[in-house]
C-alpha cells in the first residue's frame, strides 16, 4: 500500500516535469513572434509585475490543478497522502496572499475535489470489474470531463482572485 503511493507520487512528479518541459517549451516558441512592448503580451506581462508571495500563490495553484487532473485521469482512488498534498498546496496559496478569511472556503472545494476523484474512482471500478457496458462508460467519460471542468473554473476563478488583489494590476485594469 505504501508503495503504491510513492509510486503514484513518482508518477504525478513525472507528468509534472514534462508539463513544465512542454509549457517552457511553448512560451519559448510563441514568446520569439510577440515583442514585450505591445498590447498583445499583457497576459505574460500581468505576471511579470506580480510579488513573489502572489508568484507563490500561483505556482501552488497550478501544481494542485496539476495534481487533480493527474488523479482523476490515473483512476488510482483516493487516500490520505493525496489529501494531504492537495490540502497543504491550497494553504500554501492562501497563506501567502494573506488570505485567511478564505481557508473555510478552500477547504470546501478541496474536500469536493477528492469526493471527485473518488467518485471517478468508483465508476470506474465498477465498470472495470463488475458491470461493463457502454451507458456506464459513457457516464464516467461525462463525469470526467465535467469534473476537469469544474477544477479549471476553479483554477482561472483562483488566480482571477490574486491578480485581482495586486494593486499594479487593479490600476491596469486587465481582464482575466
Amino acid at each position: 500500500m505504501d508503495m503504491d503511493i510513492i509510486n503514484g507520487l513518482i508518477n504525478f512528479l513525472v507528468v509534472a516535469l514534462i508539463f513544465l518541459a512542454g509549457l517552457f517549451t511553448a512560451f519559448m516558441i510563441f514568446c520569439k513572434k510577440f515583442k514585450f512592448d505591445k498590447k498583445n503580451i499583457e497576459l505574460y506581462g500581468m505576471f511579470l509585475h506580480l510579488k513573489p508571495s502572489s508568484l507563490v500563490a500561483v505556482s501552488a495553484l497550478t501544481i494542485n490543478y496539476l495534481f487533480l487532473v493527474w488523479a482523476t485521469v490515473s483512476f488510482t482512488g483516493l487516500n490520505i497522502i493525496y489529501v494531504a498534498f492537495t490540502l497543504i498546496l491550497v494553504l500554501i496559496s492562501d497563506i501567502s496572499m494573506d488570505k485567511f478569511n478564505a481557508l473555510p472556503k478552500d477547504i470546501g472545494i478541496t474536500i469536493t475535489n477528492c469526493l471527485a476523484i473518488q467518485v471517478v474512482y468508483l465508476i470506474y471500478d465498477y465498470l472495470t470489474t463488475e458491470y461493463s457496458s457502454i451507458m456506464l462508460f459513457i457516464i464516467l467519460v461525462l463525469v470526467v470531463i465535467f469534473i476537469f471542468l469544474y477544477y479549471t473554473y476553479n483554477l482561472f476563478k483562483s488566480i482571477n482572485n490574486v491578480v485581482i488583489d495586486h494593486k499594479y494590476l487593479k490600476k491596469k485594469k486587465y481582464k482575466v
